[in-house]
């Protein structure tokens, strides 16, 4: 954690106070709409365009044995932080037929904008714009960088955080809680997965509105 002492030996915390700042707001009337979806729904296929152009359905992963779908943007200090975890998670899960796929949904983010952010981490699995947001909808995702475990038939088995190192006003060297990996260790094992669902801290994703504007957290 970045710290620099004030003029009265307290200590300022650059990460925490940022992102309380740009974060810490109530739900919108946007997020209230929203109602997350049921787990064991199935969610509907769906067209999305990755950063090399390539279309991307999530049928095509009808043969994973998990599909982890996480809702990112370019902007959202807590999804940005969450990257190297996602990248060694896919690394780590790989061989045992985990897909994880990314999906920028923001109305404020372009087509450029995400391959431009994608291209600079490197990471090992697709990161895809959602252009007409009807992955945002068919998901019924709220935040970044909320996360969908689906199984391959894409039925939803877990839904929410990755996990409790990074949030609002705090930032931990190693999580406490692992809710992802926890569930993806128990659907590869067969089980049921013990919390299937939790609440994701980050920013609200940026919904395209009819006048051409969009209700971006600030």
């Amino acid at each position: 954690m970045s710290c620099v002492r004030t003029s009265r030996g307290g200590i300022l915390i650059r990460f925490v106070l940022p992102i309380a700042i740009f974060l810490l707001t109530a739900t919108s009337e946007g997020e209230r709409k929203v109602v997350p979806p049921t787990i064991g729904a199935t969610v509907a296929d769906v067209a999305i365009k990755d950063v090399s152009g390539r279309v991307r359905t999530l049928r095509e992963f009808k043969n994973k044995k998990a599909i982890v779908v996480v809702f990112v943007g370019t902007e959202c200090p807590i999804a940005n932080l969450y990257f190297p975890t996602l990248a060694e998670m896919q690394k780590r899960y790989a061989d045992k037929g985990v897909q994880i796929l990314a999906i920028n949904s923001n109305d404020q983010d372009t087509f450029a904008d995400v391959v431009a952010h994608a291209n600079e981490r490197k990471l090992p699995f697709p990161v895809c714009k959602d252009a007409d947001q009807s992955a945002m909808e068919a998901f019924r995702a709220r935040r970044t960088p909320e996360v969908f475990l689906l199984d391959g038939d894409r039925t939803i088995r877990y839904r929410g955080r990755i996990d409790d190192q990074y949030g609002y006003t705090y930032r931990r060297a190693v999580p406490t809680h692992t809710e992802l990996k926890d569930a993806l260790t128990e659907m590869l094992a067969g089980k049921r997965v013990t919390i299937p669902e939790s609440e994701c801290q980050g920013c609200l994703i940026g919904r395209a509105r009819k006048d051409g504007s969009n209700n971006r957290v600030r």
